[in-house]
């Protein structure tokens, strides 16, 4: 477990520093296809692809996991959020408007921000108007892109930023030549549809991929309790059905890349979330992705590399919510309230990493983000706003915002003898209309030979409220807090890895962790700071074996506890358990991965309901016939057909209460690709 050392040849200073001035850093490491590695190779790759953290896993003092594009074929994910979720301590739940990923205990209904940054390619794409980053369809990358998803626990703030409390997930898209020409039709229930045509290859010297997606889905009829205000069960139609694109176009030199990334969802929204008509297909919510990404990384002599990156990105949120005003002095009784916000952003950022010490490897950066633009506008239709005082022509809302932030970060990595690295870094943020955070870390890995891999972290981190959060506010909808303070985030985590064999380990870790002036919603769903102490602790327990013939087995148990002073949280599962098995079939080229889960049962509206744990199981079946250019294959989701649902944040459905939303029965995709 040595450092790596740098021997390049020398550029120019001069060329370096002009570059700084255009640029700014993080080029991804080359793309791998992860497809039939031990774990041993796997655990060898360098993940992470900024040169933030660009390391094999045994390095970060955190412990981490890797899906591949494997694991995503054999069991038949369908988003981003049905991978993580297969993850120990990943609880991923779903209000029919999006799904959100919520990580060792915190994942209260209504709290759009994950506190986890989500890359792709090493490029952050949380948006900044909710800080949010979806892991359903609204995801702006097709999973079949996907070369591999790397998932890093605990506060990496100290190198990421605010946004990075519970961890980073990176998502490292496919080469070119991994892709070729690739066409991939697929069908399933609800009458959903999605083609995706890709290239890839190499063009005058570069790896080029150039990829289009689009997709439909015409819904599902999902029954409903207390839609009618009586307590009475209610068909909804259409639940979950959307229209959308996304288009991913990459270009990476030796030296250098380019990203383009553009993607559109609508969702219709027929479940009467805040208050509106029950199974009006009026009733959208669209999210629209525009992300541009330029790297360059500069050898300037054997022992120093510099990578630079320039990024910017776009956002814009439109929903159409349907009211009925019959009661209220308007000509049109279904009153259409239209809710806007538009981000954008762009930064530069520079980060040096220097080998020239033996033992130590430092990395040095500076990072520049100006959200120019973070405006919430809110407005009835053809009125202006209607409220119970009367009609006005102004809207209800209409909230331009910028802001900026500046970060210096220093990272030391240190060899202590031949088996242990200590890792000491911190970060300095100033963020316009908060102030200035220190996010010290400090990590010890140790390899102990037959005994395992031992890993010790000590972080802190920060998280600004966004301007959600704080200037959401329509008249009837009084949801922003200018008052609230950052929260602030203390973490311990010890964990153990013991690896049997190239195909077999095991992971334990333990972990404990308190917030300060946690964001969260009082009984009148207004965005508040929880006075009480955060606190949160847990055992995460996870083995994984391979075996020659293609089977993989992935299993593990959580226990979670994460509670303020008064009560636990919701939507906070005490335990889950969860299992991916992949087997050959007996049957040529055809393999079968099971996947089970069983979480507990998890409380809502304010500790004052119980959701029932539930079982799940999803088989998928694929076959991969050797030497032919297609596959196919059928996975069948909820095998079961098990009734459940998830906690979802309050809301008053004409006088009654909800809190919860069922989930969706048992349903098929048939997927199916060709290689040209």
């Amino acid at each position: 477990m040595s450092l790596p050392t740098t021997r390049s040849p020398r550029r120019p200073l001069a060329a370096a520093l002009l570059a700084a001035g255009l640029l700014a850093a993080a080029l991804p490491a080359s793309a791998i296809d992860a497809i039939d590695m031990n774990l041993e190779d796997l655990m060898q790759v360098s993940i992470v692809s900024a040169p933030k953290f660009a390391e094999n896993p045994d390095r970060i003092p955190s412990v981490v996991s890797i899906i591949t594009a494997a694991d995503i074929r054999l069991y038949g994910w369908r988003t981003l959020g049905a991978a993580l979720r297969s993850l120990q301590g990943f609880n991923v739940t779903d209000d029919h408007t999006y799904a959100y990923g919520g990580v060792r205990g915190i994942s209260q209904p209504g709290d759009y921000r994950p506190r986890q940054q989500i890359l792709i390619d090493g490029q952050a794409m949380n948006e900044n108007i909710y800080a949010s980053a979806p892991a359903d369809s609204a995801f702006p990358l097709d999973i079949g892109l996907i070369e591999r998803i790397e998932v890093i626990r605990g506060p990496s703030a100290a190198i990421y930023g605010g946004d990075a409390m519970f961890g980073v997930i990176n998502v490292v898209t496919r080469s070119g030549p991994s892709v070729g020409g690739e066409a991939a039709l697929k069908l399933g229930s609800g009458a959903d549809r999605r083609l995706r045509l890709s290239w890839g290859g190499q063009l005058g010297g570069k790896d080029v991929l150039v990829s289009a997606t689009g997709f439909g889905m015409h819904g599902r009829t999902l029954s409903v309790d207390d839609v009618n205000g009586d307590g009475s069960r209610r068909d909804l139609h259409r639940v979950g059905g959307e229209d959308g694109g996304q288009l991913f176009a990459k270009v990476r030199g030796s030296d250098w890349n380019f990203s383009l990334i553009h993607s559109k969802r609508q969702r219709v929204v027929p479940t009467a979330s805040y208050d509106t008509i029950a199974d009006d297909h009026g009733h959208a919510e669209t999210d629209t992705y525009t992300l541009l990404n330029l790297g360059k990384e500069w050898k300037l002599n054997a022992a120093n590399t510099l990578h630079q990156r320039l990024y910017l990105g776009d956002y814009r949120y439109d929903g159409v919510f349907p009211y009925d005003y019959s009661a209220e002095a308007v000509a049109d009784p279904r009153l259409m309230n239209v809710d806007l916000a538009k981000g954008s952003w762009w930064g530069i950022e520079n980060r040096l990493v220097n080998t020239q010490w033996t033992g130590q490897r430092i990395t040095l950066g500076v990072e520049y983000k100006s959200n120019w633009r973070q405006n919430q506008r809110n407005e009835d239709r053809g009125y202006g706003c209607v409220s119970a005082s009367g009609v006005s022509s102004d809207p209800c809302l209409d909230d331009p915002r910028s802001s900026r932030q500046f970060t210096v970060m220093a990272q030391d990595e240190i060899q202590v003898g031949d088996a242990t690295l200590l890792t000491v870094g911190a970060s300095y943020d100033h963020v316009s209309q908060f102030g200035s955070f220190w996010s010290p870390r400090l990590g010890l890995t140790h390899d102990a030979g037959n005994i395992g891999l031992f890993k010790v972290l000590y972080g802190t981190a920060f998280r600004v409220p966004s301007v959600y959060e704080r200037y959401y506010n329509t008249g009837s909808y009084v949801y922003g807090n200018p008052a609230l303070a950052p929260e602030k985030m203390r973490s311990l985590e010890v964990a153990w890895e013991k690896r049997f064999t190239a195909l077999s380990r095991l992971t334990a870790s333990v972990y404990h962790f308190h917030i300060a002036r946690m964001v969260t919603t009082d009984a009148n769903g207004t965005a508040i700071n929880d006075d009480s102490r955060v606190q949160a602790t847990g055992l995460e327990l996870e083995y994984e074996q391979r075996w020659h013939n293609g089977s993989r087995l992935r299993t593990g148990y959580s226990i979670q506890h994460a509670a303020d002073e008064t009560r636990r949280f919701d939507n906070s599962p005490r335990h889950m358990v969860k299992a991916n098995l992949g087997l050959p079939t007996g049957i040529p080229y055809l393999m079968a991965g099971l996947e089970t889960q069983w979480v507990s049962a998890r409380t809502a509206d304010y500790g004052t309901q119980k959701v029932p744990a539930y079982l799940l199981a999803n088989l998928n079946l694929s076959y991969t016939p050797a030497g032919q250019p297609w596959e196919i294959a059928l996975g069948i989701y909820n095998l079961f057909d098990r009734q459940y649902s998830d906690p979802v944040a309050t809301d008053e459905i004409l006088g009654a209460r909800r809190w919860q939303m069922p989930q969706f029965g048992r349903s098929a995709m048939l997927r199916t690709t060709l290689r040209f």
